[in-house]
């Protein structure tokens, strides 16, 4: 069995390794979906769905602005953010 320690450092090497522009897709997608969570007072289906929105607006202007620039997996990256909110909204 693992120590704490030994789990902790294998999180902190997990999480070091994601590209710094993904977190901060996540966290936006947090963000967003905490907002309409607690500011709006929406309920969880439409916290994932407004970071979906976010997500889907900031690739089209990264397109607009630069042709090929889209991408899936700092879209995913945003949903995952507001997954995250959406689940800790049904738990609360």
């Amino acid at each position: 069995m693992e120590t704490m320690k030994a789990i902790y450092d294998k999180l902190v090497k997990w999480i070091e390794n994601i590209p710094h522009d993904k977190l901060l897709h996540f966290i936006a997608g947090g963000v967003i979906a905490s907002f309409f969570a607690i500011v709006i007072g929406a309920t969880a289906e439409y916290c994932v769905l407004f970071s979906s929105i976010a997500g889907c607006i900031k690739e089209a202007v990264d397109e607009w602005r630069k042709p090929g620039a889209w991408s899936y997996a700092d879209l995913l990256a945003t949903i995952l953010g507001g997954l995250v909110i959406q689940i800790e909204v049904w738990i609360a």
